[in-house]
């Protein structure tokens, strides 16, 4: 398994979790945080980042490094990957970026996860952006590893008071949101 070459996705999750397991599921090489607990999180490795359908997503690759999209906290976040189907009922990139109004808000935004169906994660210029599905609104979360770090973190917490049953998940805002233009 060639993963090597870290994205922001697997730095953030080493920081907070430690070091992965590898595994495979179904043929698909994958590393593992928190396995056999509800906050488990996969990555998955198989995408050549030079040839399609991956090639077409390139703008992506810091985030994902060399890994190809996976589930975080037990599924609270869906990260696309770059293939042509649907697997582990996570969406492909272009069947993310297919999805209603997300396209309509600024060309220059590369989708990349969603929660939830509601809240959709995206990136341009360097900066994490949220979109609000609900409340049709669009924030600039600052730049994007210390902005992934605190949606996993809030995340992590969610899911923490959901299995707690404290109440309901809400979106991460950040501290120093500001809206976009």
């Amino acid at each position: 398994m060639n993963t090597n070459r870290l994205g922001i996705l697997e730095r953030v999750l080493i920081r907070r979790y430690g070091q992965p397991r590898p595994r495979y599921k179904r043929g698909l090489p994958q590393k593992v945080w928190r396995a056999d607990t509800p906050f488990v999180s996969h990555l998955y490795y198989t995408g050549d980042w030079t040839r399609p359908p991956a090639a077409d997503f390139r703008v992506h690759q810091p985030i994902y490094g060399t890994s190809c999209g996976g589930t975080l906290l037990g599924d609270s976040l869906k990260v696309a990957m770059p293939s042509y189907e649907t697997r582990f009922e996570i969406y492909n990139l272009r069947q993310l970026a297919e999805q209603m109004e997300v396209l309509a808000l600024d060309p220059d935004l590369a989708f990349f996860m969603h929660a939830a169906g509601v809240w959709y994660y995206g990136h341009k210029h360097g900066r994490l952006f949220v979109y609000d599905l609900p409340f049709e609104e669009l924030d600039d979360l600052g730049p994007i590893e210390p902005a992934l770090e605190e949606i996993i973190a809030h995340w992590d917490e969610v899911k923490t008071s959901v299995e707690a049953d404290e109440g309901p998940p809400v979106p991460a805002q950040g501290a120093d949101k500001k809206r976009a233009n």
